[in-house]
């Protein structure tokens, strides 16, 4: 038989619950009191962080502000499937050199058939942009069977924009998209590290792409930030137009085995919504304990449901992390939890689209009407100014001052009478079309220009 409690028995579990309920509760509590003071520590370091010198940078459409003495890099540019890469340190004669190089390589191979690698060269020389465009390596892939031959050939540029020099690569292309990038690499722009354009267009690695340019043509770059100071620490904002994800943030992250052997590893500090600009976004932030003993922070944020037929709305996310060593390993993150969360927050609520002034529309100037242009009676003015009357024997109505678009009047000049025309009563003047000659430009004054034949005064202006 298995005994029965006694009373004793009951007052000691009884203890034994109290215990339990006491040490649940201190945990709790001791829960509660850590998150308070990891709040104040939070809101401490914002505070503090509203003197830290921050700088705008440049990222696809937007700008982010990073730490003033923080390091940037950009890898992954793309536009319309052609990879960038550029060359920021190159020299003119650097750049020659390698092109020359380059033609020569191409000329001198064959391709699969045995004709010459290099198809053709294209000239680029627009828009302040120079360089060249090479067609070469041409090959035929076979498909299914019975299905004819498919061609691929190889289109690369090579343009030097100002102080940079840029390379568009694409593995896959034909015929077609040599017309697309040769107007494509005419819209290339230099652009300095830390220079903000003000006209519409994308940012990437040492250049800026001015527009037009849409969504289909899934423009992409990425930023990574490095903190001085802090070698461990990993910064990124990626962007890619014209695409989204099956999954949001969220959803991957639930969907992410942890087991529950390691679930205590990780501890959330937020995870859940972050909209950005009206648009919807999510955002996991947490602290895992490595095996190894080391903490790092793993955050992550994500633009979700973006819209792929804007520039604005791209596949756009922003990541800190802590705790990266040598390759393979971590260390001790350099940062602690408040500085994580407020450094994160600073930066995050930072990111915006950049501004864009429109261009302001350029008065041109009607072109000067030179002295010595000749018009004739019943014609509009070409200028304001005088005009002289070339017909000597006409000239009773001397050197006259027009305005632009006046109709130019014909010229009045007494006439010989017969004893018949006297008597039917025919005027003794008649008028004629005659040709003026423009003799001096319209300059605020209008005194006459010379001798102003007598009886014109009622055509001179006041």
């Amino acid at each position: 038989m298995i005994p029965l409690p006694n009373r004793k028995h009951g007052r000691w579990l009884a203890k034994l619950v109290i215990a339990a309920c006491l040490i649940l509760a201190c945990i709790a509590l001791t829960r509660k009191v850590q998150a308070a003071f990891l709040d104040y520590q939070v809101k401490t370091m914002t505070t503090e962080m509203k003197d830290l010198k921050m700088k705008p940078m440049c990222v696809g459409r937007f700008l982010i502000d990073i730490p003033a003495d923080a390091e940037v890099s950009y890898r992954g540019a793309m536009i319309s499937g052609w990879s960038i890469a550029a060359y920021d340190n190159e020299t003119d004669e650097q750049f020659a050199s390698r092109v020359e190089k380059k033609e020569t390589q191409l000329a001198g191979e064959k391709n699969e058939r045995g004709m010459p690698n290099l198809e053709s060269t294209h000239q680029v020389d627009k828009n302040g942009v120079h360089g060249k465009i090479h067609v070469f390596g041409r090959e035929w892939i076979r498909g299914l069977p019975n299905e004819p031959l498919s061609e691929n050939i190889r289109i690369e540029a090579m343009i030097r924009v100002q102080k940079h020099s840029f390379n568009l690569t694409i593995k896959y292309s034909d015929d077609n998209d040599l017309e697309k990038l040769a107007q494509l690499v005419t819209q290339f722009r230099s652009r300095e590290e830390n220079e903000i354009p003000t006209e519409a267009g994308y940012c990437f690695d040492g250049g800026f792409i001015t527009e037009p340019i849409t969504a289909k043509q899934t423009e992409r770059t990425t930023m990574f930030v490095g903190l001085n100071g802090h070698p461990d620490v990993s910064i990124a904002l990626n962007m890619i137009a014209g695409i989204t994800t099956p999954r949001t943030l969220l959803e991957r992250d639930a969907a992410a085995s942890i087991g529950d052997e390691n679930r205590s590893r990780f501890h959330i500090f937020r995870r859940g919504p972050r909209p950005w600009n009206g648009e919807p976004g999510e955002e996991v932030l947490e602290r895992v304990h490595e095996f190894n003993g080391d903490y790092v922070h793993s955050f992550m944020w994500e633009l979700i449901h973006n819209k792929t037929d804007s520039v604005f709305t791209p596949l756009m996310s922003f990541e800190l992390s802590t705790g990266h060593g040598q390759p393979g390993t971590t260390v001790n993150s350099s940062l602690t939890d408040a500085e994580a969360l407020a450094l994160w927050d600073k930066m995050l609520s930072s990111l915006r689209v950049r501004p864009v002034v429109a261009a302001k529309p350029v008065a041109v100037a009607p072109p000067q009407v030179p002295l010595g242009t000749l018009a004739d009676s019943g014609m509009a003015c070409p200028a304001s100014g005088w005009w002289r009357c070339v017909e000597d024997a006409l000239a009773s109505d001397g050197t006259r001052w027009f305005e632009s678009g006046q109709i130019l009047p014909r010229v009045t000049f007494p006439q010989q009478r017969s004893l018949l025309e006297r008597l039917k009563g025919t005027p003794d003047v008649t008028s004629q079309r005659v040709v003026w000659e423009f003799v001096r430009h319209s300059d605020g004054a209008k005194d006459s220009p010379g001798q102003v034949a007598e009886g014109d005064s009622a055509d001179k202006p006041a």
